[in-house]
């Protein structure tokens, strides 16, 4: 599964298939307090508690999962076969977004860490002030004509006074 495939998804039957066939690259929990199968009852337990998050959408009674619920599903198997309890894996995970659960998942299976999406150009963008508490922000690239609008826009709020 690439980590760019954010449109795979699975039914909860074949999410616990795909998990498990990851999950196996794990190191044993081996405590005796978690067994080291995963299984439909503790994938609704874990969205139950906050663990996972809820399914995509639903095709009719049909639960759909995303890449992220598999991430997160690595990550919590990952955390406990560290020894930390499922109140300490919610803690670890809380707030996680995709790409820090793809870095963790990555990097509880010995794989390279996915490259970090490119960051957007930053843009310039025009800022006047108009009148008191009334400042207009203009984004050339969408604007034909910035200077137009300004002036168009300050014509409109002082009717008797020059432009800018």
């Amino acid at each position: 599964m690439s980590d760019a495939d954010t449109t795979t998804t699975w039914t909860l039957t074949a999410l616990v298939e795909a998990a498990t066939a990851q999950i196996a690259a794990l190191p044993p929990i081996g405590d005796g307090r978690v067994s080291d199968g995963l299984d439909a009852r503790s994938v609704r337990y874990y969205q139950t508690i906050g663990l996972l998050d809820r399914p995509l959408r639903y095709d009719g009674r049909t639960a759909i999962y995303g890449v992220r619920h598999l991430h997160q599903l690595i990550c919590v198997r990952a955390l406990q076969a560290q020894g930390l309890s499922l109140s300490q894996v919610q803690r670890a995970l809380s707030g996680a977004t995709d790409a820090q659960l793809a870095a963790a998942v990555a990097d509880a299976l010995g794989q390279a860490a996915p490259a970090p999406a490119p960051r957007p150009e930053p843009r310039a963008l025009r800022a006047v002030a108009l009148a008191p508490g009334v400042i207009v922000t203009i984004d050339p690239s969408q604007c034909a004509d910035p200077d137009a609008v300004i002036t168009a826009l300050y014509r409109t709020l002082h009717p008797q006074e020059s432009t800018p």
